[in-house]
């Protein structure tokens, strides 16, 4: 019996230490980001992006995949009691993106977003703008798909040009499939 109280009374500091170590993690995002009833609050004012998206992950547990090339940048957005999904779209626009898949759970529930890379100009100078990009061919779309397939065995330069080539091909089916693939494979990569 003494020995169990002697293990109690030695154990229970660590135990009300790692609660306190959670909930002091939980508190120190909470000035960034709030969830509470599936609606969201952010204020980023000037806050780096990895940041911002390490503070989305640690309150929503949604993860959301960027480029590297976001390291330098920041985000400025606030939003006030949002639905979730509209967040995430804001969220991930703010920071410089309009391309990116959804990745849902089992149950049909939000689980994390890829970024697919850097948003198109928002005005295009037609004396600039070069010829239409052609849509996938049934070549094309196999080739890439056994490209992203092999996704952890391509060098850096094999995957930007796998990217930017899913940035440019024209909406279609073949497209979406594509980039649910691509997405599979940078989770997988990330893991």
């Amino acid at each position: 019996m003494k020995n169990y109280l002697t293990a109690g009374i030695l154990l229970a500091p660590l135990a009300a230490a790692a609660a306190f170590a959670q909930s002091v993690d939980e508190d120190f995002y909470q000035q960034w980001v709030n969830i509470k009833d599936g609606e969201v609050s952010v204020a980023f004012n000037q806050t780096p992006v990895q940041f911002a998206l390490d503070a989305f992950h640690a309150k929503t547990g949604f993860n959301i995949v960027v480029p590297a090339s976001t390291e330098s940048k920041t985000v400025n957005l606030r939003l006030h009691r949002q639905p979730f999904e509209p967040a995430v779209r804001s969220l991930i626009s703010t920071i410089g993106y309009d391309n990116f898949a959804m990745v849902y759970d089992q149950k049909g529930r939000p689980h994390s977003a890829v970024v697919l890379g850097a948003r198109a100009p928002a005005v295009i100078d037609a004396s600039n703008s070069a010829a239409p990009i052609a849509p996938l061919t049934i070549e094309e779309r196999d080739r890439l798909k056994k490209e992203i397939d092999r996704w952890n065995e391509l060098k850096q330069e094999e995957r930007g040009r796998i990217e930017e080539r899913l940035r440019k091909v024209p909406p279609s089916e073949d497209r979406e499939i594509l980039v649910r693939e691509y997405g599979r494979q940078l989770l997988a990569t990330n893991k």
